[in-house]
């Protein structure tokens, strides 16, 4: 059989544009994710494989070039097209996980730009108006926290994860007066997030956080692994293998002089340190007065209320990283291991809502 080397490079260029646009339609218009978590059960469960709806919110062209599905390429310009509808309350919402942009996150929106909110013992209102529950969501725990339990969530919050005293979401337009900052770690991420050059003295400020960046790292290898082996092992090994790998991300932003907000410690006489040294693109904060943010942000949850991370804990989303909506989970991987005693087992259609 004689080789044809015309007809082989036309079968390659085919399969090049094929693969050119099947990427580029995963990047603007429709994707498929699985759910690693439970916390947006019973609406979405672990192992749910979601189809996504991408130009809802308003298309964006793709941002990254590289090697699908790996860490491997580069940021390139982008454009967002004018969006079908904006984003509302009570939408459940496919976005870029702001302290690791490479995890996609599926949370219920519960404020947009410029709402006020509030949460009292796990009633949520918005602008002064009690959210209704979502019908599939749920408390897993046997009690409701009292507003006089303190628990860590963002610097910006105050109470706990079942009473929230009144905040505002972030939104373009919003001025902040450097003169009042009374609590700087959420401000610090806030200029960051709205796309600023973010220094102190030695520091440049990031809120890529290596602690979240490796909780990815490995995961497909150790499932796998987990198959065929003892599982306390793997997970020793799984856990050697991240602490080293984030070890290594820690010391290479210290190399280049990157921290996190929340990395250190800022105690009350560090305010007027803060502000008399805190840079914003070359400028010092104490010289411009006044900063006007630039996006618009976003506070979600999950409707697991008990057992999801979500903004309570790490803040804002903004405009910017808002990437769509899920339509529907066809099947559910979760339950693939028993395919052979029955095959229609892993199967669920349900629309989410």
């Amino acid at each position: 059989m004689k080789f044809n080397k015309k007809k082989l490079l036309v079968e390659l260029r085919v399969l090049f544009i094929l693969v050119v646009v099947a990427f580029t339609v995963k990047a603007t218009l429709v994707e498929i994710y699985v759910v690693p978590t439970g916390s947006m059960e019973n609406e979405i469960l672990v192992g749910d494989m979601l189809i996504g709806n991408k130009f809802i919110y308003g298309m964006r062209t793709p941002t990254w070039l590289g090697l699908p599905y790996s860490r491997i390429g580069f940021d390139i310009p982008w454009l967002r097209l004018p969006k079908y509808k904006p984003v509302e309350n009570g939408d459940v919402t496919i976005f870029e996980f702001p302290r690791d942009p490479f995890q996609k996150y599926v949370k219920r929106c519960i404020g947009i730009a410029g709402d006020e909110i509030s949460i009292s013992m796990g009633d949520i209102f918005i602008n002064g108006n009690k959210m209704e529950f979502p019908q599939n969501a749920k408390y897993i725990k046997d009690h409701l926290y009292e507003p006089e339990k303190e628990q860590r969530l963002y610097p910006a919050l105050k109470g706990n994860m079942d009473n929230i005293e009144t905040f505002t979401v972030p939104h373009k337009g919003m001025k902040i007066d450097f003169t009042n900052v009374v609590e700087w770690t959420s401000i610090i991420t806030l200029l960051t997030q709205d796309g600023n050059d973010v220094r102190m003295g030695d520091r440049k400020f990031t809120v890529i956080d290596p602690q979240e960046v490796g909780r990815t790292h490995g995961f497909l290898k150790y499932k796998l692994m987990g198959l065929i082996m003892n599982s306390t092992s793997v997970k020793q090994k799984e856990y050697r293998a991240r602490s080293n790998y984030v070890s290594g991300l820690v010391k290479d932003n210290r190399s280049a002089g990157l921290y996190n907000p929340w990395e250190f410690t800022i105690r009350p006489g560090d305010n007027e340190v803060i502000y008399e040294n805190l840079m914003v693109n070359g400028e010092y904060i104490k010289d411009m007065g006044i900063y006007t943010v630039t996006h618009d942000y976003y506070f979600f949850m999950g409707d697991n209320r008990d057992n999801s991370y979500d903004s309570r804990f790490w803040g804002f989303v903004p405009d910017n990283q808002i990437l769509g909506t899920p339509l529907v989970s066809l099947i559910n991987l979760a339950n693939i291991t028993s395919i052979l005693k029955d095959p229609f087992k892993f199967l669920r259609f349900n629309i989410v809502s």
